[in-house]
């Protein structure tokens, strides 16, 4: 299993998420990487126009050689080489997930990419919501449902213990990547948790009491950020 998709990764910064809203990913060509793709139906794997299952399909990437010219954090999606966050961008082409592609590594083999598709729809979600009180008290439901998921974690509490046990908590860092749920030691025991846009800023519930935007840490106790593990 890929355990070790879940550690910290050093490369992964600010600047490197901080982008439009575009599908289109883009990098520097002289890094990109090669993998290959596997699957037991041998038909290959689905490409997407972004880092989930939810975004629609746009082609198949065959098994075999394949060429990676970026890649992101997204939903997490478990294949023949395990459970893996990380997606693969096919230039021209769309996301696959990694867990379909055999890169030597359990990690990042090639730069982020500058849009994050996933993210730009979870921050979306928020922003449609500004000013509304329908999630106080429910900041994990919030961060879950922006994901469009529900249900994962009892609490935001309960999802950054998750964090900090898989490696994948990055304590007090005041720079998440666009995407990154951000967490708060607050309301016991529950803690308090939003969405980083990637520029210094978050949303989140209880912002004056309601859905809002917010400068980090603006709360106190601030814990950190990671990746959504759903």
């Amino acid at each position: 299993m890929r355990t070790a998709l879940f550690r910290t990764i050093a490369r992964v910064t600010a600047t490197a998420l901080i982008g439009g809203s575009a599908v289109v990913a883009t990098t520097i060509p002289a890094h990109a990487a090669t993998g290959t793709v596997v699957t037991d139906s041998g038909t290959g794997v689905t490409i997407r126009s972004g880092n989930a299952t939810s975004f629609g399909a746009v082609g198949t990437q065959p098994n075999g050689p394949v060429e990676i010219d970026c890649q992101i954090y997204g939903e997490p999606v478990t294949g023949k080489f395990g459970r893996s966050l990380i997606w693969d961008h096919i230039p021209g082409k769309g996301f696959i997930s990694d867990s379909y592609v055999n890169t030597g590594s359990g990690g990042l083999v090639a730069p982020l990419c500058t849009s994050n598709p996933r993210a730009d729809k979870a921050i979306a979600w928020y922003a449609a919501r500004n000013g509304s009180t329908a999630f106080q008290g429910y900041c994990e439901k919030a961060a879950e449902n922006s994901y469009g998921k529900t249900a994962i974690y009892a609490s935001a509490k309960a999802n950054w213990n998750d964090a900090v046990a898989r490696g994948a908590a990055h304590r007090g860092d005041l720079n998440p990547p666009k995407g990154a749920l951000v967490f708060w030691d607050l309301a016991a025991p529950y803690g308090h948790v939003g969405v980083a846009r990637g520029d210094g800023y978050f949303w989140a519930t209880s912002v004056g009491n309601k859905i809002g935007l917010a400068k980090l840490p603006y709360f106190n106790s601030y814990l950190g950020w990671a990746w959504p593990n759903f």
